[in-house]
C-alpha cells in the first residue's frame, strides 16, 4: 500500500510509469474507496481521523488515478468490498 500515503498519488503514479523499462511492469496493492455505499460512507466519515492517526487516505478512487495517469492497466482485481486492488500495470 503505497499511494494512500502520497499527498500527490497521481505524480507518484506518472514517476511509476517514468522509471518503468519498456518490457517491465508496475505492481501495486492499493487500498481505496469501496463499491459499498455503507462502507464508503464510512470511510469518508472516518478520514480525517485516519489520515491524522496513520498518514493514510483510505478512500481514494484508485480506478480513477489509474486512468488518469500514463500507466496502461494489464490487470486489476478487487478484494474487500472493493477496498483493496491488485493491480498490474505497464
Amino acid at each position: 500500500f503505497g499511494l494512500c500515503s502520497f499527498e500527490e498519488p497521481g505524480k507518484a503514479l506518472e514517476e511509476m510509469a517514468r522509471c518503468c523499462r519498456p518490457d517491465g511492469q508496475v505492481l501495486l496493492l492499493e487500498h481505496g474507496v469501496s463499491w459499498f455505499p455503507p462502507l464508503r460512507w464510512w470511510q469518508r466519515h472516518r478520514l480525517p481521523r485516519h489520515v491524522q492517526r496513520f498518514g493514510c487516505y483510505w478512500d481514494r478512487d484508485i480506478q480513477q488515478l489509474l486512468a488518469e495517469s500514463p500507466l496502461e492497466v494489464v490487470e486489476l482485481r478487487k478484494a474487500h468490498l472493493g477496498t483493496t486492488y491488485y493491480i498490474r500495470a505497464r
